[in-house]
């Protein structure tokens, strides 16, 4: 330990007279150039210089003043257009940018190329940052320059262009009154169906469409969708409730309670297609007051009068011939195939007003007056099981299928008919 630090403390000491050394040569070098003539003729010079107030002043300030201002210069590069100013930039690449921008968006418009019509030069030159133009105040410039181009605004509906208005102002407000053709001051979010931009696009003013021509084209090629809130009085309707008496007639028919409306007050929100109604959104529904139902007391003991719709009058039959001419005459009703003995059934609710053997080509036939515009009847029956006078229901048995009269052979001739004029039953009935 003891040598390492003997070995430290001389390295120390060397390197401390080695700079002593270093010292005392520039100090001698230094006395030497001071003691040349050159001293006293800078040091005549400087008192001579002294004697003048202006000379000082200038020696002093101008080197405080010159060498900031020469930090603040930055290197920059000034345009010309035919010859007239435009400004500085920092970046020469700016400019070609800023051309080919313009070119390129005006050859877009026009459908043609287009070339910028003016001489760029330029210059370098220095100038304090300030000074130089951003990238779109020299995009406007060069704008103002050509003499025919300006950012015009596009309209485009679903991706197409429609038409070119000069400011986007203008563009809107052709818009607007398109929407206020189908809108009111109470609408609200009004827009339209289609998708419908407005872009900003340097190009030459000549190319911007007459407003009016414009809007003329617009209008049917736009649809209008709004929301409106409204609050109006609703008619609540009452309800009828029919209870059935099985003690009194068909014909009896009574109302036990009178019905009243109710009343309701509705907050909605309409949405509209070009001012027509296409939804409605209801929003709150204040009940004022309920409805009151209706109860009505009917008979239903029958009488005979039909409902009006029709069961078959036999059941596992054989369709053969329908109602139509046949061997020269109109065949006026269906004839279904069963064997002799089936039960007939009634179609409907009625009254036997015919139950005889015809004496002609029906044989054993049944009509029944169901008391409603609708008779129906049952021919070539074996046996008749009703007579006249009789009131049956839907579906009571009324007689056996048969071959009288004028028959190739076992079947029901059935007829109806509608105010007495004979009609095709497939219209009331699906036979197969």
């Amino acid at each position: 330990m003891r040598n390492l630090f003997s070995f430290v403390f001389g390295l120390f000491s060397s390197l401390l007279y080695a700079l002593v050394r270093v010292v005392l040569l520039l100090d001698q070098l230094i006395c030497a150039v001071y003691a040349l003539p050159l001293w006293r003729w800078l040091a005549d010079a400087v008192r001579g210089i002294g004697r003048h107030r202006a000379v000082c002043a200038a020696v002093v300030f101008v080197p405080m003043l010159a060498v900031p201002g020469a930090l603040l210069l930055h290197s920059g590069t000034m345009v010309y257009a035919d010859g007239r100013p435009l400004g500085l930039i920092e970046n020469p690449d700016a400019l070609s940018a800023a051309v080919d921008a313009i070119e390129q968006s005006a050859s877009s418009l026009a459908g043609e190329e287009y070339t910028l019509p003016v001489t760029i030069e330029t210059r370098t030159l220095r100038a304090p940052e300030s000074q130089f133009l951003t990238d779109e105040e020299l995009t406007d410039d060069l704008i103002a320059a050509s003499g025919e181009l300006d950012t015009l605004a596009v309209i485009s509906v679903d991706g197409e262009q429609a038409g070119v208005c000069r400011t986007a102002d203008d563009a809107q407000a052709l818009l607007d009154r398109v929407k206020a053709q189908y809108t009111t001051a109470a609408d609200e979010n009004a827009d339209f169906l289609q998708e419908v931009r407005v872009d900003s696009v340097v190009a030459q003013t000549s190319l911007t469409d007459d407003l009016g021509t414009l809007y003329s084209d617009l209008a049917p090629r736009l649809d209008v969708t709004s929301t409106r809130a409204v609050t109006y009085t609703e008619t609540i309707p009452y309800e009828t409730i029919t209870q059935e008496n099985d003690q009194l007639d068909q014909t009896y028919r009574a109302t036990l309670q009178e019905g009243s409306a109710g009343e309701a007050v509705v907050t909605a929100e309409i949405q509209t297609v070009d001012g027509q109604e296409h939804g409605r959104t209801i929003l709150a529904r204040t009940v004022l007051s309920e409805a009151t139902d209706e109860i009505v007391e009917v008979g239903t003991r029958n009488v005979g009068i039909g409902t009006g719709e029709f069961d078959l009058p036999v059941y596992g039959y054989t369709f053969t011939s329908g109602f139509k001419w046949r061997w020269g005459k109109l065949h006026s009703g269906v004839d279904l195939a069963v064997a002799e003995g089936t039960p007939v059934y009634a179609a409907d609710n009625g009254k036997v007003i015919v139950a005889e053997d015809s004496g002609n080509g029906y044989g054993n036939y049944i009509i029944i007056d169901h008391q409603n515009g609708f008779k129906t009847l049952y021919g070539h029956n074996s046996e008749l099981l009703v007579s006249v006078g009789d009131i049956v229901a839907k579906g009571d048995k009324i007689a056996l299928s048969g071959n009288t009269g004028n028959s190739t052979g076992p079947h029901l001739h059935f007829e109806v008919h509608v105010n007495d004029e004979k009609v095709d039953p497939q219209q009331y009935l699906a036979l197969a």
